[in-house]
């Protein structure tokens, strides 16, 4: 099933203890590039992250964004007591009651433990770092989640494409079939005007033109002319183009490949035709093919 690269996907996860929102977002690029921005305490998982993202979408940019927290006793701030330093300030309070003079519990006991407790240092928060082994089945369940919104969308808007591309290949074959009509019209019509033309430029002279020689010069505006290998090839490049479109891969580099073909059997039949309505109906089979091709910038 063919593809389209842009696409959108959102999934999410929470319990008591963990929770967290993945989104995933996918435009047009010529490889494959994922772009991940998540807290910093999930660091660790990016490649882990990145793998499972990969493992799904094969082309085209790919913004993920995550938020998440912790909550409970998994991680957070723990106030850490600076048992000594408490002690110190103790000892030093000590000191300036018995420089001036007072008792040593001049402050009272709470008092003093509350005054401690504000001093710089004494109490801090530390930070506490979750078990990310514990984290990662959970933002793996979002992301499979955020994933599969992603691919359907990327399905529904590939089969869109698909059926776009595959009515303008019919409309080339079409165009095809009236140039492959066309071609050996335009070997006899050259035949009589360079009759009609010898023609009038003898009349009146004695002279006559040998049957041989006319047809000589015919065979070789024919040889120049003909575009039967570009047909026969351009027919096959077609078929096989709605083939790979059936294709349960990704084909967008397959066909990009194809289509430039069809431009090269299109340019080569144009160049060699030398009638006027041969030329139209190659431009407008080119019409179709950069259509094809601007399309094709879609799909992965």
């Amino acid at each position: 099933m063919v593809k389209s690269m842009t696409g959108f996907g959102r999934g999410a996860y929470e319990d008591q203890s963990f929770s967290c929102t993945v989104e995933m977002k996918t435009v047009n690029h010529r490889y494959n590039e994922v772009a991940i921005r998540l807290p910093r305490f999930l660091n660790p998982l990016e490649d882990r992250l990145r793998k499972q993202i990969l493992a799904t979408v094969s082309r085209g940019r790919i913004d993920v964004f995550i938020s998440a927290a912790v909550t409970g006793g998994a991680a957070g701030s723990r106030l850490k007591v600076d048992e000594e330093l408490a002690l110190a300030y103790h000892e030093a309070l000590g000191k300036i009651a018995k420089t001036l003079g007072a008792a040593d519990n001049a402050l009272g006991l709470g008092a003093e433990i509350l005054h401690i407790a504000r001093c710089p240092e004494v109490i801090v928060p530390q930070d506490v770092s979750p078990d990310l082994e514990e984290l990662w089945p959970k933002l793996q369940q979002a992301a499979a989640q955020a994933l599969e919104q992603l691919a359907t969308m990327r399905s529904v808007e590939g089969e869109n494409i698909a059926a776009d591309m595959a009515a303008r290949a019919d409309l080339i074959a079409a165009k095809l079939a009236q140039v492959e009509v066309r071609a050996p019209q335009i070997v006899s019509e050259y035949q009589t005007k360079l009759q009609e033309r010898l023609n009038a430029l003898l009349a009146g002279a004695k002279v006559q033109v040998e049957p041989e020689r006319l047809l000589q010069e015919a065979a070789v505006f024919a040889d120049r002319t003909n575009i039967t290998e570009e047909i026969v090839r351009l027919k096959s490049h077609l078929l096989q183009f709605k083939a790979i479109l059936q294709q349960e891969v990704p084909v967008g580099r397959k066909l990009d490949f194809l289509v430039q073909e069809f431009n090269r059997e299109a340019n080569t039949i144009g160049s060699k035709a030398n009638d006027y309505q041969l030329a139209q109906l190659v431009v407008e089979i080119k019409a179709e093919i950069e259509k094809i091709r601007e399309q094709l910038q879609n799909l992965e």
